[in-house]
C-alpha cells in the first residue's frame, strides 16, 4: 500500500470508527484519548476503542482497546499489526502497547498539542516526574513510534490529508473535555 494511501487510511479510522465512539465517551465524562488496531495489509480494524475513565481511571483509551482486542476469542497476533493512538501515550499505556507485543505505533496528538488543545498535562508530567523522560522514544526495543500528524506535513498528498487532518481536529477541539487529573489527587 502507497504511503499516502496508508495515511488517509489511518485518518478516515480515526475519523469515522474512534471519533464518534469518543464523541460518546465525553459525553458520559471521559476522556478524548483512543485507538484502534489495525491490520497492516489492508490497514481495516480489528478493534476500536475510546477512554472509559468514568468506569476505572485505568481504562485510558489505549487501554480500552487493548482489552476489548485480547477479549476477542480468535485475534490476530499483535507484532503483525498496528495500533493507533489519537494522542501520544501515557507511560502505563505506552508499557501496556509494548508489552502486548505491538511492534508498531502511529500517534495522530502530541504531547504538545494534548497540553496545548486539550489543557491535559498529566501525560507528560508522569513522564518528566516519575521516571525523568520527555516522552516514549520513538525507537526503542520493543515498538517504533510514528507521528500521523508529521508524515501528513511530508506526504505529496498533504493537500488532500490536510483537509480530512483538519475535519478530525475541529471534532476534537469542540469536545468539552474534562481533566480528571485533579479527581484522583490525594
Amino acid at each position: 500500500m502507497h504511503d499516502s494511501e496508508k495515511l488517509q487510511k489511518m485518518l478516515e479510522i480515526i475519523r469515522d470508527e474512534i471519533l464518534p465512539l469518543t464523541e460518546n465517551e465525553v459525553s458520559r465524562g471521559n476522556n478524548v484519548f483512543g485507538g484502534a488496531i489495525l491490520r497492516t495489509d489492508t490497514l481495516t480494524s480489528v478493534m476500536v476503542g475510546s477512554d472509559n475513565r468514568v468506569e476505572n481511571p485505568l481504562f485510558h483509551g489505549e487501554i480500552d482497546t487493548l482489552n476489548r482486542f485480547f477479549k476477542l476469542p480468535v485475534r490476530p497476533d499483535p507484532g503483525e499489526l498496528i495500533f493507533l493512538a489519537t494522542h501520544d501515550p501515557c507511560p502505563m499505556c505506552a508499557a501496556a502497547i509494548a508489552v502486548a507485543g505491538f511492534k508498531e505505533l502511529w500517534v495522530l496528538f502530541g504531547y504538545k498539542d494534548i497540553a496545548e488543545t486539550f489543557g491535559l498535562q498529566t501525560d507528560a508530567e508522569i513522564y518528566r516526574e516519575v521516571f525523568g523522560v520527555e516522552g516514549a522514544r520513538p525507537e526503542n526495543a520493543f515498538f517504533t513510534k510514528h507521528s500521523l500528524k508529521k508524515a501528513v506535513a511530508t506526504s505529496p498528498d498533504k493537500e488532500a490529508l490536510g483537509e480530512i487532518l483538519d475535519e478530525i481536529e475541529k471534532r476534537y477541539e469542540s469536545l468539552d473535555v474534562k481533566d480528571t487529573s485533579e479527581e484522583h489527587a490525594d
